[in-house]
């Protein structure tokens, strides 16, 4: 068993330090431009979110919520930690710190997955607030000093993440200067011009213009590559047994190599010629040996014992764009890049809903359906699980 966590993964590093067990157990693996990923007992897990939940299920499933409804709301909470960038992070404290007015964790009344992933998210952003803006948002920064103190000097360590010092006292303001003093400093400031007036002046510096600031990342599922796939061939992967090596055909030159971790779910018998949804932009990865050009999309059911395909509406071609409704004009990224996490930030969202229709939920919980040529992708039991 092991885990890939990517070198600017804090999430993921909390994760492993707060829960020692897993850190025991597991092979941990550092690894640099793609997605953190875990192989554990026979399922596969790509990106913070999905390894999170991975991890929680298995060491300490209170972690994700005891409820349905509690682990819907984690998961809302960890896609909206994600999103990046100086408005979004301000727009998440501000969130956060209104929904904090009359709660101590973001979930229920203990910490869970969405305070971790949530802090370890955020922690670059309060370490860049002076004390006026951190007491300007007191609820967010009681909530901040709460997990950070709830965890062990040594998991922060581990995690490298540093204590950050809050006062949650109102700052005390600087003091104006007296009338009588400025007027003296204003007369000292004129006699002095007046001394230098025949003095030759110093040659002025050629002041540099200010760089355009970068432009702001905003992160849409449009910009996921998403495409109906045809598995052509599948066999098992020749070193690890919970994987399979496919051959997807995506109407392009040649089939597309993807390695899945289905095997305890899907029989290799129901894998073949199965018409299946693509995530084709993520980085390629190497799984034990294999690289894999693209990630098949599955729903897993509230009690993860179910995986089954997402399967595209009757009437699909290989090749076929794949998209959410709402977001039909969007363009795909040509490859998602890791440190945007991008793809990180909108899995967490990706769920099945009553009626087992695939879709994204956004931040204010609205569903938008995963279609194809305006029909909707479905499962074929599924409902209200997450799609990874």
């Amino acid at each position: 068993m092991s885990v890939s966590v990517s070198t600017n993964d804090l999430a993921l590093k909390l994760l492993l330090a707060a829960v020692p067990e897993a850190a025991k157990a597991l092979s941990v693996d550092a690894v640099a431009d793609q997605l953190s990923q875990l192989d554990l007992d026979g399922q596969h897990a790509e990106g913070t979110n999905a390894v999170a939940h991975l991890l929680a299920a298995k060491y300490n499933s209170e972690l994700a919520g005891t409820t349905d409804a509690e682990q819907a709301e984690v998961s809302q909470w960890m896609t909206m930690s994600a999103r990046h960038g100086p408005v979004e992070r301000q727009t998440f404290a501000q969130t956060l710190n209104t929904h904090l007015i009359q709660r101590t964790f973001l979930v229920g009344n203990r910490l869970s997955l969405a305070d971790l992933v949530a802090f370890a998210n955020v922690h670059p952003y309060m370490t860049s607030l002076t004390a006026q803006k951190r007491f300007a948002v007191n609820n967010f920064s009681r909530w901040f000093d709460l997990i950070q103190h709830s965890l062990s000097a040594d998991a922060l360590a581990k995690a490298g993440i540093q204590l950050v010092e809050i006062d949650l006292n109102a700052p005390v303001q600087a003091k104006k200067q007296a009338p009588s003093a400025a007027k003296d400093k204003k007369d000292a400031s004129a006699a002095k011009d007046k001394k230098d007036a025949g003095e030759p002046k110093a040659a002025k510096k050629k002041e540099k213009k200010p760089q355009p600031a970068a432009k702001e990342l905003v992160i849409v599922p449009s910009m996921i590559d998403l495409r109906v796939g045809h598995i052509v061939d599948v066999e098992k992967h020749p070193d690890a047994d919970s994987l399979y090596v496919e051959k997807i055909e995506v109407n392009e030159d040649e089939p597309r190599t993807v390695v899945s971790g289905l095997v305890r779910f899907i029989p290799i018998e129901q894998m073949k010629n199965r018409d299946v949804v693509l995530v084709c932009n993520l980085k390629p990865a190497s799984m034990r040996g294999v690289k894999s050009f693209a990630m098949v999309l599955c729903a897993t059911s509230t009690d993860g014992e179910t995986v089954e395909f997402v399967e595209p509406p009757k009437g699909s071609k290989p090749g076929d764009r794949v998209y959410f409704e709402g977001f039909e004009d969007g363009t795909p990224e040509e490859q998602l890049k890791p440190k945007q996490k991008i793809f990180e930030t909108i899995q967490p969202g990706l769920f099945t809903n009553d009626g087992r229709e695939a879709g994204w939920y956004d931040a204010d919980k609205k569903f938008h359906k995963l279609m194809v040529g305006g029909n909707v992708c479905t499962t074929a039991t599924v409902v209200n699980g997450s799609l990874k």
